[in-house]
């Protein structure tokens, strides 16, 4: 059987491709020079820290307005600011909880609760006296009317600036490594 003139193939019964599959594969191609090689860019680029007191007033800028993603889920602070020690210790955590929420870990370290309306959030950072790769970030606040007060522990990095210790210094005084090593998992 031939196709006809109308451009109906012979078994499908579908129209053929004005020009013929050539045109399609060509725009295909050419398409996929341009996007694969980006991909990796176009995936999910790291957050870059530049200014840790910056970053860290702009999650919290976040966190107050309780900013819903494209999701429609809450913000959630990025996880790719860690430094290697404390991004293992995230996941060995995570591995011995079987991804499973509780353990020592069952808040949003961030807000130092499971729940938080943010006000009077004050952020400022100084460097670590004889470490100019280090630098504290503190920053006070008050969630659901409680005071809070945590300690950012930045490293610099040649990735830039990068989270390696959280410490609450109100209330439930906690260090974020300390419960990511939570013995009772």
């Amino acid at each position: 059987m031939t196709q006809t003139s109308a451009g109906v193939g012979p078994r499908t019964g579908r129209r053929s491709c004005p020009g013929g599959t050539g045109a399609a594969a060509t725009v295909v191609l050419t398409a996929l020079v341009w996007i694969v090689p980006a991909a990796p860019q176009l995936a999910a680029a790291r957050t870059r820290i530049d200014d840790p007191a910056a970053f860290v007033s702009s999650v919290y800028r976040r966190l107050t307005k309780n900013e819903a993603s494209i999701r429609g889920r809450p913000y959630e602070p990025p996880a790719d600011v860690y430094t290697p020690r404390l991004k293992a210790l995230f996941a060995e955590y995570k591995r011995r909880s079987k991804g499973e929420a509780g353990g020592c870990l069952d808040f949003l370290f961030w807000v130092n609760g499971q729940d938080w309306i943010l006000e009077k959030v004050r952020v400022t950072g100084r460097d670590v006296e004889g470490h100019t790769d280090r630098r504290t970030v503190v920053a006070t606040f008050t969630n659901m009317g409680k005071a809070q007060e945590l300690h950012f522990e930045f490293e610099r990095t040649t990735d830039g600036w990068l989270l390696d210790e959280v410490q609450s210094h109100r209330q439930a005084r906690w260090v974020l490594s300390d419960l990511l090593k939570c013995p009772g998992l």
